[in-house]
């Protein structure tokens, strides 16, 4: 298959909102360009012909959208990982807005009041609902009995705290810290952290 003909999604070098969309592709087996656009971008570039000017941006044949929450949406059912049924799909949705709900305050807690509640509260009580979850469903899957879009944005949100300083935090929650180490031991996602281009920023 050409890299015209098989999906493009457009960043730069980081994390950041793209990371869940390419390891949705990862574990689903989908070949992709992994553009990693670079910073500043240009006026006339990608950024420009994305719908809202801002990345991550994603183009599949003649399907375009932005919106890390939609392309992640639109990865997960395509190649079914969005949950076998009605309530399993809402189970996963929660998991990804959550993830979200973790992620952003990292980067905008902006007083040292703020970061000390994340730490001392807000993170806890996510995790411990996190944890209790995936305790109830068995230990190995957020949703369902099979991988899903849940188990990777866990995952990448669990790296990515892993990766800002709040590892102590996450490390009391064991059964979360298994499920991480386990999810890097599946061959697809192994080879794919192996390879994983050094991040400029996150």
């Amino acid at each position: 298959m050409s890299s015209n003909q098989i999906p493009t999604l457009h960043y730069f070098n980081g994390r950041g909102r793209a990371e869940t969309s390419r390891v949705l592709l990862t574990l689903a087996n989908i070949e992709f360009n992994d553009v990693r656009n670079t910073l500043p971008f240009a006026d006339d570039g990608i950024k420009q012909k994305a719908t809202y000017k801002q990345l991550p941006y994603y183009i599949d044949g003649d399907f375009e959208v932005s919106q890390s929450l939609a392309i992640e949406n639109y990865i997960a059912n395509k190649y079914n990982l969005a949950g076998d049924n009605l309530t399993d799909k809402a189970k996963v949705l929660s998991i990804s807005q959550a993830s979200y709900d973790i992620s952003i305050p990292i980067f905008t807690n902006d007083t040292e009041e703020k970061k000390e509640l994340y730490k001392n509260e807000t993170l806890p009580r996510f995790l411990a609902a996190w944890e209790k979850i995936l305790v109830d469903n068995g230990g190995k899957y957020f949703v369902g009995t099979k991988l899903s879009a849940a188990d990777v944005s866990a995952y990448t949100t669990l790296e990515n705290l892993y990766a800002k300083n709040f590892k102590d935090i996450v490390d009391r929650f064991t059964t979360l810290t298994y499920f991480k180490s386990t999810f890097e031991t599946i061959p697809s996602i192994s080879n794919y952290l192996s390879k994983r281009p050094t991040d400029l920023i996150f």
